[in-house]
């Protein structure tokens, strides 16, 4: 699996952009405001994969978030889910979980091969002068429940940091659920269920700002206000 990394020149210029699409625009907005949230420096990375997923990826002491294109298509509209997810994979950097050493306390570990990072064009959206790596993983790490539940509620924390609902999370999951595929989707395979999810999401925007996520999951006024 190839991943494309955006200079900072294509992240600065996103918005502005007016052939950009309202995805591209959103990962630019959301990206930049988890970077002034996020006490450390990240990398976002895009590969062309069809799979709905997203992964922490550290390489040469970078941390690395990876988006499919097929997550992209189906949540690139809804920043709060962009932002609960960038959280929550930033979160397994926080944690620990991409260290190497960690995978030794892991149910299972995804092998992943290193190769060099080259120039090339893009294929994803129009970039220019991107980076492509191949040593990303296909489907990422795999964590213990535990683990994804912890790095749920910190990235929840930043996404609310960063302007955004926590509210993202019981969409997504919401989302997932409606997709009806369960584990057959990678990202869902090793993470607590998505009722969970929605369980643990609603809890958490109630302790925090006293509205619950449940009911129309769209209607979330807080969804807007970063776009």
């Amino acid at each position: 699996m190839a991943v494309q990394i955006p200079n900072e020149t294509w992240w600065q210029t996103a918005n502005t952009n007016l052939s950009a699409s309202s995805a591209e625009k959103n990962l630019a907005t959301v990206r930049q405001k988890m970077v002034k949230t996020v006490p450390f420096p990240f990398i976002v990375g895009l590969s062309d994969s069809k799979e709905i997923n997203a992964f922490a990826e550290l390489q040469n002491n970078q941390r690395y978030i990876i988006f499919t294109n097929g997550f992209i298509a189906q949540f690139g509209n809804d920043p709060d889910v962009m932002a609960t997810v960038m959280g929550h994979e930033l979160a397994h950097h926080q944690l620990g979980h991409t260290q190497a050493d960690y995978a030794k306390n892991r149910d299972a570990a995804v092998d992943a091969t290193s190769q060099a990072l080259g120039m090339i064009a893009s294929y994803f959206i129009p970039f220019s002068g991107l980076i492509i790596g191949n040593a990303a993983k296909g489907v990422g790490l795999t964590f213990s429940r535990n683990d994804e539940r912890l790095a749920d509620e910190m990235g929840m924390q930043w996404a609310m940091q960063a302007g955004y609902s926590p509210c993202g999370s019981y969409r997504f999951a919401a989302k997932m659920n409606a997709l009806g595929e369960g584990a057959a989707i990678p990202f869902l395979s090793t993470h607590p269920g998505n009722s969970e999810r929605m369980e643990n999401a609603d809890l958490y925007a109630q302790s925090k700002r006293a509205a619950p996520c449940s009911g129309d999951p769209g209607s979330d006024p807080v969804m807007t206000q970063a776009k």
